[in-house]
């Protein structure tokens, strides 16, 4: 009966303790086709078998454009159970779309069963502009309120805090590029991103406040100054 048990387990791990291959599509919410790929990079973290723990394995990077499956290989997890799902983690990357962090869980597959997966992202104009909105509505809901009121000080927050989300969107935005983006493409490209998307960037950059401001006291005050730190570009 052990080797029963013992050969059907081996039969498991072997045909059940794989996933992938893994084909990645990448859309955008507003519909636009940029000319220039995504970063799309993938790991997975796992606890028991199922995910949760901490980055380790199934480290890929590609290239891909919107609407084009890309392929992640198929390959063997070092998961504590062969059949249970990894929680893979994918990062896509593109100067001109917030910086996204995608999770699934992945089941096992067979060789001639590709997993499909469509990864949605929205650009950074999109993002800004909600951020924006909110930051405006706070604002107004301010003004109907009683000043030195709790309800005028909870509105002030959020207010606060908008505002300082839009100087760290910017900023994120700016380091994401030259840290994970940017190394990814040939000079050529590297230096055709550059020239389009440095002068955007210098433009957003002081057109939204300190990224600092939310940690201060009297922000509020503080956001209306002009910047005190300088665009340094790509």
């Amino acid at each position: 009966m052990s080797l029963l048990l013992t050969s059907c387990s081996t039969v498991l791990d072997e045909s059940f303790g794989y996933r992938g291959p893994i084909l990645v599509t990448v859309e955008t919410l507003d519909g636009s086709k940029p000319e220039f790929p995504f970063v799309i990079t993938s790991y997975y973290a796992e606890t028991m078998g199922h995910g949760g723990g901490g980055p380790s394995g199934y480290d890929h990077l590609r290239l891909g454009y919107v609407g084009e499956p890309v392929a992640f290989p198929r390959e063997k997890l070092d998961l504590l159970s062969a059949n249970g799902y990894a929680s893979i983690h994918f990062r896509v990357t593109h100067p001109g779309y917030r910086y996204e962090l995608d999770s699934r869980g992945i089941g096992p597959s067979k060789a001639d069963e590709p997993i499909k997966i469509t990864l949605k992202v929205k650009s950074i104009a999109m993002f800004m502009d909600t951020q924006k909105h909110r930051a405006q509505e706070a604002k107004k809901n301010m003004a109907s309120l009683m000043p030195d009121s709790p309800e005028h000080f909870k509105q002030e927050v959020i207010f606060e805090q908008q505002r300082y989300n839009l100087g760290r969107a910017i900023k994120t935005q700016i380091g994401q590029t030259k840290d994970r983006y940017l190394p990814q493409l040939t000079e050529e490209m590297q230096q055709a991103v550059i020239k389009k998307y440095d002068p955007i960037f210098k433009s957003l950059f002081y057109s939204v406040p300190e990224t600092d401001c939310y940690k201060w006291p009297h922000c509020q005050k503080y956001i209306l100054k002009p910047r005190t730190y300088e665009y340094k570009g790509l």
